[in-house]
């Protein structure tokens, strides 16, 4: 048994062994909370331990397949819709509506442990709530097919802080984005992930255009976060180690401060485990760092592998880093465009199935759109931050001004670019139909991948 735990023809292992875990957590969730999809989901995992055997151990890919199926069985509640009270503490914080996680249920008088994620809904939806507060609702309990997989529609509701310095990076950025008059502004969204003060149809344009991921805190925010600060701290000579537990500890605060959005959440243990890896001088493939920081968010929350945006994260970044060795062989331009080709082509059978659109301008845009928006936009909050700190108020002054410019700006172009070329829609099976060819294709591609000497 040890020794077909060790057998590894891959630098990579984890990787295999989060993909099986995330099937069988879907397996269990689908026969269980759905009543259909298990049987094709149960040959798609057989598909994939096939591939993987030429990769890792297939006793040890079971085995975490196994593990997967107990740990979503063990934590996946069935409960009926109803009227209910709820105490948890807020996982992902934000306006109106609300994560919350490792509570409690009041149902016919009996409280249930309730581990896995819940949304709220707050009665008053300019309300707002931050990481690390406990949250009280009396409401509604609802069923849903996407995770969070229960949504409770509060009629009254309260915070209060436990470790406020949980919620406090929160709480200082939203109050200076008040301050500043940046809180309804996209350059604001880019920075903290919540898109709720954007108005709707410029939501949905950006969602139809394959930009989203541009509007909200993903890992190009995170790392060029770590990166900013590591730069920094490298300029005032701090210590290697000194520096990267500096860097992990700043980027935890902001993490916490997005929500945190589980893609900010999947880069940042990502960080954490290279930290420590190289802190301890243990080098690792970055696809196995992936599959590790993936195992840990799987088995603390199965019912994530619901999630559309969990899946969209680690699909798109897994498919970079597979891709990372061509890529950085390009010209700079040339890179620009692949990596936007290859996270756009990871997604699209994702992507198509869950909301049935695909956008022929969201690579150009994404290539045009970082280094015009996204990433001065970022500085600029950054800029705003310090500047603040330091009590030059002018400056910050100045820079909130250019960036609702620039905002208003990048609303209106964006409304107007979604008029000219719309998205195209699917139907139900032409979208499951380009899904199923778009995976059958990759699946070829990695078998040959995993055949090559």
């Amino acid at each position: 048994m040890h020794d077909a735990l060790r057998r590894r023809s891959t630098p990579f292992p984890f990787l295999f062994y989060l993909l099986a875990t995330m099937l069988g957590e879907l397996i269990i969730f689908s026969s269980i909370w759905m009543d259909s999809g298990w049987l094709s989901l149960a040959l798609l995992a057989l598909s994939v331990m096939l591939i993987s055997s030429k990769q890792v151990s297939p006793f040890a890919w079971v085995l975490f397949f196994v593990m997967g199926c107990l740990v979503q069985t063990f934590t996946l509640k069935m409960l009926d819709p109803g009227k209910v009270e709820y105490v948890g503490y807020v996982s992902k914080g934000g306006t109106g509506r609300i994560e919350a996680s490792n509570g409690r249920l009041l149902r016919d008088g009996e409280w249930i442990y309730l581990p896995s994620a819940v949304n709220i809904d707050l009665s008053d939806r300019k309300a707002v709530a931050f990481p690390g507060q406990i949250v009280w609702s009396a409401g509604r309990l609802k069923r849903s097919d996407t995770y969070p997989l229960l949504t409770i529609e509060s009629e009254v509701e309260g915070c209060i802080d436990r470790f406020e310095i949980i919620s406090l990076p929160g709480k200082h950025i939203a109050g200076l984005l008040s301050k500043y008059e940046l809180d309804n502004t996209i350059a604001a969204a880019v920075f903290t992930g919540d898109r709720k003060h954007i108005e709707y149809e410029l939501r949905r344009t950006i969602s139809d255009l394959g930009i989203a991921h541009l509007f909200a805190v993903s890992g190009l925010h995170v790392g060029l976060m770590y990166l900013l600060v590591h730069s920094a701290l490298s300029f005032l000579m701090v210590g290697r180690n000194s520096r990267i537990i500096a860097s992990i500890s700043l980027l935890f605060l902001y993490t916490l401060s997005t929500g945190p959005a589980i893609s900010a959440l999947r880069t940042f243990l990502m960080l954490l485990c290279y930290s420590i890896f190289r802190i301890i001088d243990y080098r690792q493939h970055p696809l196995n760092i992936l599959g590790l920081s993936g195992m840990i968010i799987v088995m603390v929350q199965p019912s994530i592998v619901a999630s559309i945006s969990f899946q969209l994260s680690f699909f798109a970044t897994a498919a970079l880093l597979i891709f990372l060795p061509g890529i950085e062989k390009k010209s700079l331009i040339y890179q620009a465009f692949l990596v936007g080709a290859i996270a756009q082509a990871a997604i699209v059978p994702l992507s198509l199935t869950a909301f049935g659109t695909l956008s022929l301008v969201g690579i150009p845009l994404t290539i045009l759109m970082v280094p015009m928006f996204v990433m001065p936009s970022y500085i600029g909050m950054i800029a705003i931050l310090v500047s603040d700190f330091l009590g030059i108020e002018v400056v910050s002054s100045f820079i909130s001004g250019s960036l609702r410019t620039m905002s208003n700006i990048m609303g209106k172009v964006t409304a107007s670019i979604g008029e000219a070329i719309p998205a195209m829609r699917f139907e139900a099976f032409p979208a499951y139909f380009i899904s199923l060819l778009v995976l059958f294709l990759s699946f070829i591609a990695f078998w040959h991948l995993g055949h090559k000497p």
